[in-house]
């Protein structure tokens, strides 16, 4: 008797171009206010404009892409004001997942997390902004899988491709941002709390970490619109 295996459906145009375009997005490789064309989009993946269409409108949904009243389309440009409110979420979360997790985190999590601490520094070294933005969030993933609450995991693991996009583009909106060299040094800072399993001092930590440097003051060259 066979045994029952479950098996994905291929992905429509629309998907692939979709998920395309999304992590293009994501990733930065696509810039804030970037215009994006139906017909070149269509012309890459050698279909008609209409899959091209249904993944712009997805997009539009999701706030990746903004479509003006012309339909021309553009990669969504967040302000500071939306940096704002969705990092002053993330640290109460985060705070919260964190405090959780540094009693449980296992020697050979903390080992894992201080190798990883490590190559963050090499990037921060190196100023590779994009690969320095991932490794930073999979810090906190690591971390944060290990709090003991399912629930809070997932609410912030689904807010994982946000991150990244907002990330990335902060550095569209902030000149000479104060915040990677903050960011670092909470990294530094934590590492150490978790070694010692002091709970309260990463919360502490983490409290003031998403957004450091800019959430709490206005900074020159920060466009506010």
């Amino acid at each position: 008797m066979m045994k029952k295996k479950t098996v994905e459906a291929p992905k429509t145009i629309s998907e692939t171009i979709y998920r395309y375009l999304k992590k293009a997005i994501i990733e930065g490789a696509l810039k804030p206010n970037q215009r994006i064309q139906e017909k070149e989009i269509a012309r890459l993946f050698n279909v008609s404009t209409t899959p091209a269409r249904e993944a712009f409108q997805r997009l539009s949904a999701e706030k990746y892409l903004a479509i003006n009243a012309r339909k021309e389309v553009n990669v969504t440009s967040i302000t500071v004001r939306e940096i704002k409110e969705i990092y002053e979420v993330v640290r109460i979360l985060d705070a919260c997942a964190t405090r959780k997790a540094v009693k449980n985190l296992s020697d050979k999590d903390i080992e894992d997390l201080k190798e990883m601490t490590k190559n963050l520094g090499n990037l921060y070294n190196q100023k590779k902004i994009g690969p320095y933005v991932k490794q930073n969030l999979k810090i906190h993933f690591r971390i944060w899988k290990e709090c003991g609450n399912n629930f809070l995991y997932q609410s912030l693991v689904n807010l994982g491709e946000r991150f990244t996009f907002y990330s990335n583009q902060i550095f569209a909106v902030i000149d000479n941002p104060s915040f990677f060299r903050v960011s670092f040094g909470d990294h530094v800072e934590l590492m150490k709390a978790i070694e010692t399993r002091d709970g309260e001092k990463a919360e502490k930590i983490i409290s003031t970490h998403w957004g450091g440097g800019f959430l709490d003051e206005e900074e020159p060259g920060v466009k506010t619109e």
